[in-house]
């Protein structure tokens, strides 16, 4: 079940911080080590607090048929996020205080999308982003182009890449994809005129053999 955490207390956002960092340590390898505390310290002060979150607890009564078909789930592409698709039930759910996964989301924009490391593969982010593009009015996501399994996650979820920056929005050389959701990418073709639409006028008069062509109207 997915809960719309509006009011997430000290210890929730340690645990979500928590789980970031698990996620991102498992999925993005490109970062170096020091990266770690900088983005850890930025998502626990600054990011957490700025989106709407949207959460999946790891309940008792949970089954894994509810949610083991959901195929892989993907990543939110910034730097500061992600995850990849992995089978098996995480014991150290209980590190993340109960969280199995979290989106952030902010006006018609994915900030961050996470899954427990031990719970990828199980759809869990795939419910969470068809809850946050039904219901959020979620369109666009940015994606770490050095994460191509969370650029095929999203495509899977219907995204398209409009737009590319060299570094990430903290100048780090970590590229970034601009991706939204049912965007077709310009192909550079000349659109062909619509007969039900465009009007075409075309002087024509026939010339008949043996008459007057001044005549004609």
């Amino acid at each position: 079940m997915i809960e719309h955490l509006s009011q997430p207390s000290p210890t929730e956002l340690d645990a979500l911080t928590a789980l970031w960092e698990a996620s991102v340590r498992a999925t993005h390898d490109f970062l170096s080590e020091e990266d770690i505390p900088f983005f850890r310290q930025m998502v626990r002060n600054e990011a957490l607090a700025a989106v709407d979150l949207y959460v999946i607890r790891d309940t008792d009564d949970r089954t894994d048929r509810a949610f083991g078909s959901g195929g892989t789930d993907g990543n939110r592409g910034s730097t500061a996020t992600g995850q990849t698709g992995e089978t098996g039930r995480d014991s150290r759910t209980n590190e993340f205080g109960g969280f199995t996964a979290f989106a952030g989301v902010a006006g018609d924009m994915l900030e961050m999308l996470f899954v427990a490391p031990g719970m990828r593969g199980k759809g869990f982010g795939r419910q969470l982003v068809n809850h946050i593009t039904r219901h959020c009015g979620v369109r666009r996501v940015d994606v770490n182009e050095q994460n191509p399994q969370a650029a095929g996650f999203y495509e899977r979820m219907g995204f398209r890449t409009a737009g590319r920056d060299a570094t990430d929005p903290s100048g780090r050389p970590y590229p970034i994809l601009h991706m939204e959701l049912g965007h077709a990418p310009h192909t550079g073709l000349v659109p062909i005129p619509s007969l039900l639409i465009d009007r075409i006028d075309i002087d024509f008069r026939a010339e008949v053999p043996g008459t007057d062509t001044e005549k004609q109207p």
